[in-house]
């Protein structure tokens, strides 16, 4: 039979027992799922799809393999969309490295990055051979992408100056709605000074013909 002794120490060592664990799952590094949920809104963009301009334009040199300047045009398109997934791959690179090297990173996450890695890199090379295939000897394949860049930065400039002239215009609209509710307010004001006005020289006249009778 134990003594009450005995007793004693077997329930502190239990619960010492319990504390280091606990301690131990606290302080050792973990790949928790509340990690890899963190980085799903990361990894999920990396499961893309090449855009559209690029069908259209095999499908445009198919029907009209002859006319060079049509193909040019609808490859330079399929070099503007190409822009974002390029940008994407390129500013979230670092970050997917460096998580992969600390083991935060599940494989399978990992292998979704390479893939679109890889088949961005296909398509920067198909659009440069393409593009040496349709203007060669002009320089196109080293141009074609800073060109691209140069123009979405153009289109975005006049999509915020357009934003702010439309701001500007909503605030004038507001500024001029606002002077005239106030000037609204002044014309009632005015004009319940006036009947004020009126009522008070009438009530005056009403006492003075009283005190004369």
């Amino acid at each position: 039979m134990l003594t009450d002794l005995q007793i004693v120490a077997i329930v502190v060592t239990g619960v010492t027992g319990v504390l280091l664990f606990m301690a131990a799952r606290v302080l050792m590094p973990q790949k928790t799922d509340e990690v890899d949920e963190s980085l799903q809104a990361m990894i999920n963009g990396f499961d893309f799809a090449l855009p559209e301009e690029v069908e259209e334009y095999r499908k445009g040199k198919e029907e009209h393999p002859d006319d060079k300047d049509k193909c040019f045009q609808l490859l330079f398109r399929r070099a503007v969309a190409d822009i974002p997934l390029i940008r994407k791959i390129q500013s979230e690179s670092s970050g997917i490295q460096r998580l992969k090297k600390n083991d935060i990173l599940k494989d399978g996450s990992f292998l979704s990055y390479k893939m679109a890695e890889e088949m961005i890199n296909d398509e920067i090379n198909e659009v440069r051979k393409e593009a040496e295939e349709l203007k060669p000897g002009e320089g196109w394949p080293d141009k074609i992408f800073p060109q691209a860049v140069q123009f979405m930065n153009q289109i975005a400039e006049q999509q915020m100056a357009a934003q702010r002239k439309a701001a500007e215009a909503q605030m004038k609209a507001m500024q001029a709605a606002r002077a005239k509710a106030m000037a609204q307010a002044e014309a009632a004001e005015a004009a319940v000074k006036n009947i004020e006005a009126q009522v008070a020289a009438k009530e005056s006249e009403e006492e003075t013909l009283r005190k004369r009778k």
